[in-house]
């Protein structure tokens, strides 16, 4: 029972560490943001043919607007 109580007394800064650690993960985390982006150049990408699903797609590059997100 001294053994217990001496073991929990020395381990007791340790996980005092690790629980002001996660307190400091939540408090302190940056939101990310992941964006969409294109992996292929358009060059590439112009006129290229895919099949998929037993269907072929040939794709096109065109201008096109974009709807503000603010």
């Amino acid at each position: 029972m001294v053994k217990l109580i001496d073991a929990i007394h020395r381990a007791s800064p340790f996980f005092s560490f690790v629980i002001g650690l996660g307190i400091a993960v939540i408090l302190f985390h940056r939101k990310y943001e992941s964006v969409t982006t294109l992996a292929v150049p358009l060059k590439d990408a112009a006129d290229r043919v895919v099949k998929a699903d037993g269907k072929c797609y040939r794709y096109r590059v065109e201008d096109a607007s974009c709807e503000s997100s603010l």
